[in-house]
């Protein structure tokens, strides 16, 4: 929270226009980086393959769950939100992508795509923050659910650390799931 907390203040106080062009390589390079070395975490642990064949198709249930949960809890909302059923699902189906789903719903509505761009930001955001209380005291698969499509990125290390390898793989299923969903759910709902 501190570093995001930070990395707010310096960029609109500090940092300077000029560097933006600077920001997406560097970050997608740390991220890719970080990720190298959650895979070699992974590896090492020895266990992670073993369990994925042990467990084998039924660990699609843990992503299709969440892909339930989310478009449940979007039905749900639209109830007390200014936007329809559909245009609540087609948010909700963002999955936590908040540079994909916005830029879909942009031709459909810019004022939708910013309500998508707020909410999955805010998805990934409340992830990071949560994952290790929910793992502590909700479950470890359960967490893999919070940052969506984010679950197999940028949460990905922080559900690892806050759980174990082998939920690192549940965690890296559900977010590449929710990933391949969006594309295919947010145009299915406006569409409707």
């Amino acid at each position: 929270m501190g570093s995001v907390a930070a990395g707010l203040l310096l960029g609109y106080f500090v940092v300077p226009d000029s560097w933006m062009e600077w920001t997406e390589p560097v970050l997608v390079a740390v991220l890719c980086i970080l990720l190298f070395f959650v895979g070699i975490t992974l590896g090492m642990d020895g266990t992670v393959i073993e369990n994925f064949k042990k467990v084998s198709w039924r660990i699609m249930i843990f992503p299709m769950a969440s892909i339930a949960g989310t478009l449940a809890a979007a039905a749900l909302v639209s109830f007390f939100l200014p936007i329809t059923l559909r245009e609540s699902m087609a948010v909700g189906a963002g999955f936590g992508w908040y540079t994909l789903a916005p830029v879909v719903l942009s031709d459909y509505s810019a004022q939708l795509s910013a309500v998508s761009f707020v909410h999955n930001v805010l998805r990934e955001l409340v992830g990071i923050i949560l994952i290790p209380t929910v793992a502590a005291r909700i479950g470890h698969i359960e967490c893999t659910s919070l940052p969506g499509a984010g679950a197999m990125d940028v949460c990905l290390p922080i559900v690892e650390k806050a759980t174990s390898p082998n939920i690192a793989v549940y965690s890296f299923v559900t977010g590449v799931t929710m990933t391949i969903m969006v594309p295919v759910l947010v145009p299915f709902f406006v569409g409707l």
